[in-house]
């Protein structure tokens, strides 16, 4: 028996520890439908910024690609209009499924992102005529 265990152990101890998947911190969704695990922007900047609601931020790019931006629970800040806020970390040119991502209001708490969705300017249209206010 104790043979058994002596083989058992080092068995174990060559097999090494198991390899993990790197934890997923933001849905990314592609434009068809997807998850991914990276969605590269073409562009690290924001041209226009649509408050949707106190949970739902919708972004445009340079080049005139939307993305919808769901946060984890409403955040309050975002319903005074004129006070600002900034997407973080930055501009990135490439998001991570593996990155936490923040909108950060000028005052309040930090609001973590649920989900960013790459989405058509026709879904994006009704968003923008019925968002409470354009950010910049």
């Amino acid at each position: 028996m104790k043979r058994f265990i002596v083989a058992a152990l080092a068995c174990a101890a060559l097999a090494g520890p198991a390899r993990a998947e790197p934890e997923t911190k933001t849905q990314l969704v592609a434009i068809d439908g997807r998850n991914v695990e990276t969605m590269r922007l073409r562009d690290g900047s924001t041209y226009a910024t649509w408050v949707i609601d106190k949970q739902n931020v919708l972004y445009r790019d340079e080049y005139r690609d939307y993305y919808l931006v769901t946060l984890k629970e409403a955040c309050e800040p975002l319903e005074i209009r004129h006070r600002g806020f900034a997407f973080h970390p930055g501009a990135p040119w490439r998001l991570r499924a593996t990155t936490a991502y923040e909108v950060r209001p000028v005052a309040g708490a930090p609001c973590d992102v649920a989900r960013i969705a790459k989405i058509e300017e026709a879904r994006a249209a009704p968003l923008r005529d019925a968002s409470l206010w354009r950010a910049w």
